[in-house]
């Protein structure tokens, strides 16, 4: 009995140890003013959480409906090109997994050197990693596979507090490379329709929905429509995160 209970306060207390993001951490992440600030950051927090690397891939649908894929990473870029290789992904069982749920995934790269018939496993194996968590994200108008590298033996007590670090990371760490993306592909059209853009500006400005329907000469049930489209578009789920996040991406100017 005794030893159980040993047992038991060893593990909390592990479990209090581990390692956790902060809030400005995140911050500091979704505000990262370019790409190499952007993985500067990563890393460091990376390194916090006892992870050594990273890898992003995100498909994302634009404003005319062709995709187009960026990937984002800590790894050589010699290596990106592996994570986009359709043969690789038809056999890789990480990649399989993501397909069909949400949740993470813990993986040992000896185990994956066996089972996946592709070569980036045994890159990773040849890097010293040791251990992955790979997620995938669902937004709007992008799908990302995420991978999270570790070089060291993880305590199985942290396994929980990881995964929740994990896709609190993924999902701030997507927003933030959809912002970079969005700023550094030339020639995209416009995200937001003219109506949708002078909509937006009003509610920055803090107009009501009548209020702007007045200043527009619209309905004001058509203004909900026009920013119910701003926030769709925007991937967010509100009026007020849509400001935020079109501020960030330059779309409107801060309120005066």
């Amino acid at each position: 009995m005794s030893d159980n209970k040993t047992g038991s306060n060893a593990e909390a207390l592990l479990s209090e140890a581990a390692p956790r993001l902060s809030a400005p951490d995140l911050l500091e992440i979704l505000h990262a003013p370019n790409w190499e600030k952007l993985r500067e950051t990563m890393q460091r927090v990376l390194m916090k959480l006892g992870m050594c690397d990273f890898c992003l891939k995100m498909d994302i649908f634009c404003a005319n409906g062709k995709p187009s894929t960026q990937k984002f990473s800590s790894l050589p870029n010699s290596w990106l090109q592996l994570f986009s290789n359709p043969p690789h992904g038809k056999t890789d069982p990480i990649q399989q997994h993501l397909s069909r749920s949400s949740l993470p995934l813990n993986w040992q790269v000896e185990q994956l050197c066996v089972l996946d018939g592709g070569q980036i496993y045994p890159l990773l194996k040849s890097m010293g990693i040791t251990h992955g968590m790979s997620l995938a994200t669902h937004r709007k108008n992008a799908v990302s596979r995420l991978d999270f590298y570790y070089n060291v033996t993880r305590p199985m007590a942290l396994d929980i507090n990881a995964q929740a670090n994990a896709l609190l990371l993924g999902v701030h760490l997507q927003e933030a490379a959809e912002l970079l993306w969005c700023k550094t592909i030339p020639n995209q059209p416009p995200l937001l329709s003219l109506r949708e853009l002078e909509c937006l500006r009003w509610s920055a400005e803090g107009k009501t929905s009548f209020e702007i329907g007045v200043i527009l000469g619209i309905s004001q049930r058509t203004v909900y429509f026009h920013l119910r489209n701003v926030v769709m578009k925007l991937g967010v789920y509100s009026t007020r995160h849509a400001i935020s996040k079109a501020i960030m991406m330059e779309i409107i100017k801060p309120a005066h």
